[in-house]
């Protein structure tokens, strides 16, 4: 089988992304959200993006798990947006845990077992420190041309959006602090 990338925020702009460029790199996803109402309504949009398994942060806990574990090798790869309690639950299953963000505001604790008996590895990522660092070679270059290759050929979209006038602004700010909107808010001038 091929290698695995398990993620939270899955229905997070990045979290789209990451869905649609493993899915065309051939890489099986394990896709973390919180629940909610519509879930299964998330669930099959994530999936119609190419994820191969999208589950709750509470089923992270649970032994189903170890059945998915079954059809894919555990992740050498975990990605994390949100921070705190999602996280240990991510990294118990990842091999190098990337924090690219921290949407509860909580800090990380890592359980000792992890480090030594699962070797994994915590790294943090800045996109905008890796863009300053890789401006003169060509690795900023041969990212955007991949990716922008991914686009033309259909295999990256954006996230689902929603057009609001700019006059509207209130009614986009209203939309946008409210949990499980499911879009972008795009002002339009």
């Amino acid at each position: 089988c091929c290698d695995s990338v398990i993620q939270n925020g899955a229905n997070s702009a990045v979290g789209q992304a990451v869905i649609q460029i493993a899915h065309a790199m051939g890489l099986k996803t394990i896709n973390v959200i919180r629940d909610r109402p519509d879930l299964q309504k998330l669930t099959d949009r994530l999936q119609s993006m190419g994820a191969n398994y999208v589950v709750t942060e509470e089923a992270l806990r649970k032994p189903e798990m170890k059945e998915i574990f079954k059809e894919v090798p555990r992740p050498r790869l975990a990605l994390n947006c949100v921070g705190g309690k999602s996280t240990v639950e991510v990294l118990r299953h990842g091999g190098t845990i990337v924090t690219y963000g921290g949407m509860a505001r909580q800090p990380i604790t890592v359980p000792m077992s992890a480090l030594i008996f699962k070797d994994i590895k915590i790294r943090g990522f800045w996109v905008t420190r890796w863009k300053q660092d890789n401006i003169h070679g060509d690795k900023l270059l041969k990212m955007i041309t991949e990716l922008c290759d991914l686009i033309r050929a259909g295999k990256l979209t954006a996230p689902a959006c929603t057009e609001v006038p700019l006059q509207d602004y209130r009614v986009a700010l209203e939309a946008a602090t409210k949990p499980f909107i499911g879009t972008k808010q795009i002002l339009i001038m």
